[in-house]
């Protein structure tokens, strides 16, 4: 809706031209610029005060801040204080988070607004600006909040991740150790079995591999007992990662110990026999 202020800018669009009109009229016939002139002049004053009026910060913009750098307390809680126009509307937006906020200023123009940061990042810019009677925003001021419970709370998640990381850690040396516990097992009772003698077993963790040693006259052995010793082994592997909630080593081997190779897993997870 167009308010009084807007209605002299327009009637001012009406003014003027007809001023023009009427000093080119009077210089056709000659007559006195004097009446037009001032009602040009008046057309040009009723569009500037219109315009100025209506749309510059003028009048209630007042602002004063007591402090434009404020610490938070202990418990990350802080409050900006200040003076506006009395009973004006103060706009409060943050430059660095979604907050925005509008305040009234009492009767004395006194107003303030309460912040609660704890845990938040270190420091907070907030521009505050007074509103207009038309809702234009007046000239802006910059206030920055230190946040004193940034360091507390950091060092606090750093401590809690890095607990995690430890126990984390321990819980997977310790799977680690219980797998390879269970694996070294399962070939002693594999050579008795199958051998009359304990195997060795050897893990490299660096590229996920494991590797059961086998008697050296293994090489012997038809293509068919290889296949049914690696399948035993290989699988039991395996069920062993999955109940010590390890990852099952990727390649899994079985050779001589002059270094022959007798088994191996493939890339598709099947067991190539030599």
């Amino acid at each position: 809706m167009i308010n009084f202020l807007g209605y002299l800018s327009l009637f001012s669009f009406i003014i003027i031209p007809v001023a023009i009109i009427w000093i080119i009229v009077n210089l056709v016939i000659k007559h006195k610029q004097k009446a037009p002139l001032i009602t040009l002049l008046v057309g040009i004053v009723l569009l500037i005060t219109g315009i100025s009026l209506t749309y510059l910060p003028i009048g209630n913009t007042k602002l004063e801040l007591d402090s434009t750098h404020i610490n938070t307390d202990s418990d990350g809680l802080a409050t900006l204080t200040g003076k506006a126009s009395p009973n004006s509307t103060v706009e409060i937006s943050s430059d660095n988070s979604p907050f925005d906020d509008y305040i009234k200023a009492n009767k004395s123009g006194k107003f303030e607004e309460y912040f609660d940061l704890n845990g938040g990042r270190k420091k907070h810019v907030y521009s505050v600006s007074v509103l207009t009677k038309n809702n234009v925003n007046g000239p802006s001021k910059k206030v920055t909040i230190t946040n004193a419970t940034y360091k507390r709370v950091q060092k606090a998640k750093e401590e809690s991740i890095d607990k995690e990381n430890r126990e984390s850690t321990s819980k997977s040396q310790k799977n680690k150790f219980g797998f390879e516990k269970s694996v070294k097992e399962l070939a002693r009772n594999t050579g008795k079995n199958f051998f009359n003698e304990t195997l060795k077993v050897k893990f490299n963790d660096e590229d996920s591999e494991v590797t059961f040693c086998i008697p050296d006259d293994s090489t012997a052995l038809s293509k068919e007992d290889k296949n049914k010793i690696a399948t035993y082994l290989f699988n039991r592997t395996d069920k062993l990662a999955a109940i010590s909630d390890v990852e099952s080593p990727t390649t899994k081997f079985i050779q001589t110990y002059d270094y022959n190779t007798i088994a191996r897993t493939t890339i598709t997870g099947g067991i190539k026999v030599y």
